[in-house]
């Protein structure tokens, strides 16, 4: 209610519910609160009420004599007769001490805080002055013929507070209860003359004077023998004080220590600080305990520290320094000092001295008590010292907490706030907080992250949750929650296509009340996402292929005319692993992967190696177009293989993907091909996504119009020609999705049978898409690039792609790459001779480089009839991020048509710089002619079978050899044509039976 009605009036508000007897605290207009401390108590309770305190003496109706306000209600003796009297009691309850006197007492007159019993003895004046805690009692000796009235003096102590009594190592006497619990001190008794120190003002000389302590049921004697010598020596000078005081414990403390001095200085109502002009020299410092309790854990935004500096040598600004220190106690002297552990703050103010008024010297406070409050401390100690501490020009006295004046007491003011904390986080849905390996796998790339917030202060908060990658240098996304009240819980969910499958991340947070600096992030939680399958531990990211991560690459080589467990055509696929030199033979219905092997099915027609959850292990997605589902023929699916430490497919279950499970779009149709074409890649911001064609799937009337699918994380989408914004529609015989390629930026897919508007038939298309979803779908950038548009020319049944980096085009330029075939195309009136068409993609344009051919430009070779050129094709950029060049964009070119050597349809590939323009040379890949071993064949169609790395081309020949040969890009580039390994059934623990082993290669 305070801080509201700070706000609202804009002035500053006492909050009296956190009021003590030494704090005072205000809400402040801005949100923070100030509290004012001092070290001395300056208020009590009486009644319910707070009551200032005032140490001035007053007579009592019974008689007694008592301060008008005294925290520890002291009683003072009025006119007492012949006996023993209680002279002083103070404290309250079981904790009432009360200090004795023997015999006559006078009327008091009364002075202030000052009590004098006058001639209590002959030629001794009684005094017995109010403290803020306690009292000090004097015994005024005023001539030298009345030291024989204080030879020995006995003080007795009675009450509920006392039943024994103790004395410490300083000479101080410490009083207890029945409980053992301490009630009072009694610092050791001092006596001093008439002779002033000039530099200080207090006595020249102190004398300690011998105590005798006797506890005697319940009753403790405090004897006093002063140095009688001492009294009658010539030197001493009258009047002599002889000066016990009883104190109450309290929770605050400050005392000075010098030189030479062994006594306690607690109770004395001055601290010193520097060099003082004794003879010697003596040098002092001085020690505070501050009550710290409200600051403990809080934003401390400014403080200043006051000292009311009576005294100082000079008035010129001089030095001195607060620090953090041990505690100080009753027994620190100046040899047995408390640490003196960092330096704080300095000040120059000076008051005091002859020509220059007593004033308040301030120092900034700041860094002492925010470190006291990031300690949780709820006593903190101060030293004060001067800085040039062998000049007696740093010599300064400060009023203390024992002084009669609290408003002169040392104070500080200190502006503070309380932190926003933040008392519980979690990962919707998984776990609470963790971190490193226990790190919770989240089944969504949508988490939801949570915080609930505190605020000492109750004031609304603003609550920031920001998430980075796991090893990330920078918040990749942030969200702010305004106006989140005290014990709430603030809830964000990270947004679509921020997180990528199997990726790990972490986030924090923060909560602001409004006060600068009051926001401090907390530490991270971490977690791994995905929504295909958890990652799998143990993999090492690095190489392409490499299903089972242990860094090197693997391949995949499909045989999908295998007879499997009696069943023609069944399919499999033989994982050859680079690293350890075995071969795993993978099919429906072993290791993790569903179904059974089904004649027909064509396991492996089409392979794509991706890392489908991020974990660093290859996953494989395999399509298999001829799958029979519920009584459909040829209906199609795709099991993605997941790789693992053990290999493919030995861990998780396998994910298949077809038209009637989970969230993928549309419904199992006979002969829709679903699988019938697959790629896999990952987008510029690392998600994982996958292409599959259907190119069977009719579409109202248009029978084979075709089908390709997109998943991305939670994206599961399909596309089709009849979308808004498209200039097509869907047609018969179509095939949209015969061929799907993709990369960081870009994804396409052809439709070779696409009639031209100018009606000709299977003249092919394309369409180019981005990864940028608008309204759910990928956005498209073209909807058809057909070359010329030549009938039959069947454009798009292969297409391949690659990140992009033109020249002078900077690192992360969103552009890509494509190589579409288009094996129908006629060139010199030769049919089907074929043609392959190159386009340099950007976020909004495709354009077109000059299309090749055999027998144009650079290319090797000459168009035939049936050559077929352009199949297949396969494009790959050997150094992403860099500046591509004809050396490290390359691509390969199949056409399986090719004659060689009186052999028809031998086949041949052929690789040149795929953005080269023009085209300059090419490598030819053939049988015989010192490249690849034996002789051409008639129908092997070589080149059928193509697959590649960042560093191999591979060939498979499935009709020909049955061999996969791997030749390194960088040869390739250089012109060398020698394979660097190739693998052989029967060969390397190969299954020796195959049937069309090559036809495809990951």
């Amino acid at each position: 209610m305070s801080q509201r009605t700070a706000r609202e009036t804009g002035r500053s508000v006492q909050v009296r519910s956190l009021t003590s007897e030494t704090t005072e605290v205000y809400a402040l207009p801005d949100g923070q609160f100030r509290a004012d401390i001092a070290a001395g108590v300056q208020r009590f309770r009486r009644g319910g009420d707070w009551v200032p305190v005032d140490l001035t003496l007053q007579l009592r109706r019974d008689g007694s004599v008592a301060p008008k306000a005294h925290p520890n209600d002291l009683r003072i003796s009025g006119r007492a007769s012949a006996g023993v009297h209680e002279l002083a009691a103070v404290g309250r309850g079981a904790g009432r001490v009360a200090m004795g006197w023997s015999g006559v007492l006078p009327t008091p007159v009364l002075a202030g805080n000052r009590a004098t019993y006058v001639d209590v003895r002959p030629g001794v004046d009684l005094v017995v002055a109010a403290t803020r805690t306690g009292f000090e009692q004097f015994l005024v000796v005023k001539t030298r013929k009345a030291a024989a009235q204080v030879e020995t003096i006995t003080f007795p102590f009675t009450g509920p507070g006392v039943a024994s009594a103790a004395r410490s190592g300083n000479g101080a006497i410490v009083i207890s209860d029945r409980a053992g619990d301490q009630t009072a001190r009694i610092p050791a008794p001092l006596m001093w003359d008439a002779k002033r120190a000039a530099a200080a003002g207090g006595p020249a000389a102190e004398k300690p004077v011998r105590t005798q302590v006797v506890s005697n049921g319940g009753t403790v004697e405090l004897i006093l023998t002063p140095d009688r010598s001492w009294l009658l020596s010539a030197s001493t000078r009258y009047p002599v004080t002889i000066d016990p005081t009883v104190d109450p414990l309290t929770t605050t403390f400050d005392t000075y220590v010098r030189e030479s001095v062994t006594t306690d200085k607690n109770q004395e109502p001055d601290l010193q600080i520097g060099l003082l002009a004794t003879t010697p020299a003596t040098l002092a410092r001085s020690f505070l305990t501050w009550d710290t309790t409200l600051l403990a854990g809080k934003q401390i935004n400014a403080a200043t520290v006051s000292f009311w500096n009576f005294w100082s040598d000079t008035c010129t600004p001089t030095s001195w320094e607060i620090w953090t220190a041990g505690t100080s106690t009753y027994s620190t002297t100046f040899t047995d000092q408390p640490s003196w552990d960092h330096m704080e703050a300095r000040s120059t103010a000076t008051f005091g001295s002859t020509n220059c008024a007593d004033g308040w010297a301030t120092i900034d406070g700041k860094g002492f008590f925010q470190r006291a409050a990031t300690a949780n401390k709820t006593r903190a100690g101060m030293g004060v010292r001067a800085t040039d501490e062998t000049a007696t020009t740093g010599f300064k006295q400060f009023r203390s907490r024992e002084g009669t004046n609290a408003a002169e007491d040392p104070k500080a003011s200190v502006t503070y706030n309380s932190w926003p904390t933040i008392t519980s986080r979690a990962t919707v849905p998984a776990t609470t907080c963790v971190t490193g390996s226990s790190r919770p796998l989240v089944n969504t790339l949508t988490p939801q992250l949570k915080a609930t917030v505190a605020d000492g202060d109750e004031t609304a908060m603003t609550v920031t949750f920001e998430w980075w990658a796991l090893d990330g240098i920078a918040a990749i996304g942030s969200v702010a929650s305004t106006g989140v009240t005290s014990g709430s819980t603030a809830t964000v969910t990270v947004p679509a296509g921020v997180f990528a499958e199997g990726g790990s991340y972490k986030w924090r947070v923060k909560a602001a009340d409004g006060v600068t600096g009051s926001d401090a992030w907390s530490s991270f939680c971490e977690m791994t996402v995905y929504v295909t399958v958890p990652p799998v531990p143990g993999c090492t990211a690095g190489a392409d292929s490499d299903f089972n991560g242990d860094g090197v690459t693997d391949i995949a080589i499909a045989d999908p005319e295998a007879t499997v467990n009696g069943q023609e055509k069944a399919g499999q696929i033989h994982v050859s692993y680079g690293g350890i030199g075995t071969v795993q033979t993978v099919h429906e219905g072993n290791a993790q992967v569903p179904s059974g092997a089904e004649a027909g099915d064509g396991f492996g027609t089409s392979m794509a190696s991706y890392d489908a959850n991020n974990d660093g292990c290859t996953d494989l997605a395999v399509g298999v177009p001829y799958e029979d589902l519920n009584g459909l023929a040829d209906v199609g699916v795709v099991n993605v293989l997941i790789g693992t430490p053990a290999g493919l497919a030995k861990g998780p279950a396998s994910v298949t993907h077809h038209q009637n499970v989970g969230a993928t779009p549309d419904v199992l149709e006979a002969e829709d091909w679903f699988g019938y074409a697959v790629h896999g890649g990952r987008t510029a911001s690392g998600e994982p996504y996958l292409l599959i064609g259907a190119p069977g799937e009719d579409l109202g009337a248009a029978v084979d119009a075709g089908l390709v699918h997109y998943l991305r994380g939670t994206v599961n989408v399909v596309l089709d020609q009849a979308v808004t914004g498209s200039t097509d529609s869907n047609e018969t015989d179509d095939r949209f999705g015969y061929s799907v390629s993709g990369s960081a930026h870009h994804l396409a897919a052809g439709r070779p049978g696409e009639t031209t508007p100018n009606g000709a038939a299977f003249a092919g298309a394309v369409t180019i898409y981005t990864h940028e979803l608008v309204s759910g779908l990928p956005r498209r950038v073209k909807d058809q690039t057909g070359g010329a548009g030549y009938a039959y020319a069947n454009f798009g049944k292969s297409i391949s792609m690659a990140s992009y980096r033109p020249s002078g085009a900077p690192v992360n330029q969103p552009d890509s790459f494509m190589v579409v075939g288009a094996p129908g195309d006629g060139i010199g009136g030769k049919a089907d001779a074929g043609k392959v068409h190159r386009y340099h993609l950007t976020t909004n344009a495709a354009t077109g480089v000059n299309g090749v051919g055999q027998g144009l430009e650079g290319l090797a070779g000459s168009a035939e009839d049936g050559d077929y050129f352009g199949e297949r094709v396969l494009v790959v950029n050997t150094a992403p991020g860099e500046v591509s060049t004809p050396q490290t964009l390359l691509v390969a070119v199949a056409a399986p048509g090719q004659d060689l050597d009186g052999a028809a349809d031998a086949g041949i590939v052929q690789v040149f710089g795929a953005a080269a323009n023009p085209v300059t040379s090419s490598v030819l890949l053939r049988r015989g002619g010192g490249v690849l071993p034996g002789s051409p064949a008639g129908q092997e169609l070589l080149g059928l079978g193509l697959g590649a790395t960042r560093n191999h081309l591979y060939l498979g020949s499935p009709y020909g050899d049955d061999t996969v040969y791997a030749l390194a890009w960088s040869d390739l580039a250089a012109g060398t044509t020698t394979p660097v390994r190739q693998w052989q059934p029967g060969v390397g623990g190969i299954p020796a039976a195959t049937a069309a082993f090559g036809a495809a290669v990951s």
